[in-house]
């Protein structure tokens, strides 16, 4: 199953996380290169376990995502390669795929819609049978093997945890940890993990790269 780096322990062991055993993945961070080396990461680990990738994000080329054979690239505010406008029709066909084999995963392979900033992404979420689409997927998919990691820059980390209690969402208090995992990139070079079901956070260390001082 992909498996996504989270970082590293005390003792300096990584840390790895399943994808498909957090359902999803909210992640808060304080720069463009996280959660871009976040997807890399995640591309090299679990590429041969992924079947399909929407990337949903703020520009093209944002990371190299050529060793992914089946993944779509749908820009924000750029129609000419691929609006997002076009997420009506994205969300509603996997929700058609479901209904087809009943909410039932056919394959281990997953279909993973990652989206690299929220705030830039909803407020063009306008049609209500949209909203419901991406609701139910993002409450049921991963019975079918779709997952969502789904970003926001760190100082509004609290408005998306809002978000996904909201009306709009469906949501409950409690619906943020039994949608999905947490990862928040703190300001003190510190990262805190919260797992799927729990409101206890974990915390690790970043994976420094060969050559930085630890």
């Amino acid at each position: 199953m992909p498996s996504l780096i989270i970082g590293s322990d005390p003792e300096g062991n990584t840390v790895s996380k399943s994808l498909p055993a957090l359902r999803n993945l909210f992640v808060s961070y304080l720069d463009d290169e996280q959660i871009k080396a976040l997807l890399a990461n995640l591309l090299i680990a679990g590429n041969n376990k992924i079947a399909r990738l929407l990337f949903i994000t703020k520009e093209a080329n944002l990371i190299d995502t050529t060793t992914c054979k089946n993944m779509e690239t749908y820009i924000y505010n750029n129609p000419e390669i691929g609006s997002i406008k076009n997420k009506n029709k994205l969300f509603a066909q996997i929700v058609k795929e479901l209904k087809r084999h009943k909410g039932k995963a056919v394959n281990s392979k997953i279909t993973l819609v990652f989206i690299d900033d929220m705030w830039q992404f909803y407020p063009r979420f306008t049609s209500k049978i949209a909203i419901n689409h991406f609701r139910q997927l993002l409450q049921y998919g991963y019975k079918s093997n779709v997952h969502f990691v789904i970003g926001s820059i760190l100082p509004y980390r609290n408005l998306l945890v809002q978000l996904m209690r909201s009306d709009t969402l469906g949501g409950n208090r409690n619906v943020v940890s039994t949608l999905g995992a947490e990862l928040i990139y703190s300001p003190d070079e510190v990262l805190f993990f919260r797992e799927l079901d729990t409101e206890k956070q974990e915390m690790y260390y970043p994976i420094k790269e060969e050559g930085e001082i630890q």
